[in-house]
């Protein structure tokens, strides 16, 4: 019987994520509600593997329950906010929104990257928010957004090109700057921010992450995230602090 650690579990969740998402997107329904029902069951094993995050991974299993039962009913998918009337049936689990630290924003094109750094963080036990994963369906995307950058303590931005232009990227920013949140800026290309980028962020905690791949400087910015995180209350602590 093969043993796979925790690790190949969240790679294997963060495949058929991207292979769920592919198929919402182009409409086969089937194939991502079975794509859903095994995720569900890889956090489920999560969950009973690695016992001082089992809130979460329980919690991350629910929602993918709720995909599970909505997929033939709502569209889920969409970086750019989808704007469609989906009635607000369903809540998230109260303590959710506040197991993430940080919020992860990025444009479309950056999603891939995106993804990987928010897999490489939660190995490192700093959990994230970002979406469209961590939207729960029935809920409003616009005000779940909302709602998960001002729970959070940091937010880490994928400045590129096209994250530089996004007007959904400059609205997480611009509410982040209102809740007075550290952002991080993650240049994953030789850039100059545009002056509304500018004026969001600060220069001085500028990361740089190239030439690529962008992957190889996740570690020393694990690291930094993990140094700004100390600065906080003890009942704003990561799970991994909690449970040792």
């Amino acid at each position: 019987m093969n043993f796979e650690s925790p690790a190949d579990l969240l790679q294997k969740i963060q495949k058929k994520t991207r292979a769920f998402e592919t198929a919402v997107s182009s409409g086969d329904l089937a194939t991502a509600k079975h794509l859903a029902e095994e995720c569900r069951s890889l956090y489920n094993q999560l969950a009973r593997r690695v016992p001082h995050r089992e809130q979460y991974y329980r919690e991350q299993a629910t929602a993918w329950k709720l995909k599970v039962e909505a997929t033939l009913g709502n569209d889920m998918i969409g970086d750019e906010i989808a704007t469609a009337s989906v009635p607000e049936t369903t809540s998230s689990p109260p303590s959710q929104k506040f197991l993430h630290k940080v919020f992860i924003s990025y444009s479309k094109p950056d999603a891939v990257l995106a993804r990987d750094l928010c897999s490489y963080l939660e190995n490192e036990g700093i959990f994230c928010w970002i979406a469209p994963r961590n939207v729960i369906p029935g809920k409003n995307f616009p005000g779940s957004i909302i709602d998960a950058i001002d729970a959070s303590n940091v937010v880490v931005l994928i400045l590129s090109k096209s994250s530089d232009r996004s007007p959904h990227v400059i609205r997480e920013l611009t509410r982040a700057v209102n809740r007075d949140l550290l952002i991080i800026p993650v240049r994953i290309e030789d850039i100059l921010p545009s002056k509304n980028m500018t004026y969001l962020i600060n220069i001085h905690h500028w990361f740089d992450a190239f030439p690529p791949p962008a992957q190889r400087y996740f570690a020393i910015l694990a690291t930094t995230i993990k140094t700004h995180l100390t600065g906080f209350s003890d009942k704003d602590q990561l799970p991994d602090e909690q449970g040792m």
